[in-house]
């Protein structure tokens, strides 16, 4: 498969107007009757639903305050959308059974439309940039792994303190976006945020081991 095969959509706007057919093509089928799967939505993205399917599923992350044992189920889904992206193209983002699995039309459609909203700005900021970065089935694998390890470190259980689901949940967001708009910059950020979060994690870490958990988890109000 060639790089042009393998890659993101081109031009700008393209990848919110691909979504924005998905949504049309959902509302036209089930209207407001039966619930649409999950497939239905990310499926007509082709190879770009991994990757989106990953943003939607950080958006809830970005909050600064931790989510606690609620990241991860959705870590462990994103981490199954980055790691099979990171394989290679496959006929669906998600194995078939997940992808099967029905969503109430009210939210099925408040997905889409958050996934709409959020491309709307992308597409403001974002533009063809540092294009080895983002070019090609090395770009793809690029992103995969940096979905994949966002997803670790969003997984990792350390409530109440801040920043700890932000800043993996953006370097996913970075990741997945940089790869379907051609920028490398979105990338370059992600791996930042990724960084960053690593050294967080490493410093929790040390602390612990150091001062203990309860001194660590006194810093959460001064936090």
């Amino acid at each position: 498969m060639s790089a042009a095969e393998d890659g993101p959509p081109r031009g700008r706007g393209a990848t919110g107007e691909l979504l924005r057919r998905a949504l049309a093509g959902v509302e036209r089928r089930y209207g407001d009757g039966d619930a649409a799967s999950l497939g239905d939505l990310l499926r007509p993205l082709g190879p770009r639903g991994g990757a989106l399917g990953a943003v939607l599923l950080a958006l809830p992350f970005l909050s600064p305050v931790s989510l606690g044992p609620v990241a991860l189920p959705a870590s462990a889904a994103i981490a199954l959308l980055g790691w099979r992206l990171a394989r290679g193209p496959a006929d669906a983002p998600l194995p078939e059974r997940l992808m099967r699995v029905r969503l109430p039309r009210p939210v099925h459609r408040a997905m889409g439309r958050a996934l709409e909203a959020v491309l709307a700005r992308v597409d403001r900021v974002a533009r063809r940039r540092h294009a080895r970065l983002v070019a090609g089935a090395r770009s793809r694998r690029l992103c995969g792994a940096g979905i994949l390890l966002g997803a670790l470190l969003l997984a990792v259980p350390v409530p109440l303190l801040p920043l700890t689901n932000t800043l993996p949940a953006l370097a996913i967001l970075c990741f997945a976006l940089g790869w379907t708009h051609r920028d490398g910059l979105l990338t370059a950020c992600g791996g930042a945020a990724l960084a960053v979060s690593a050294v967080l994690f490493a410093a929790l870490g040390t602390g612990v081991a150091l001062f203990g958990a309860e001194a660590v988890r006194r810093l959460a109000p001064w936090a």
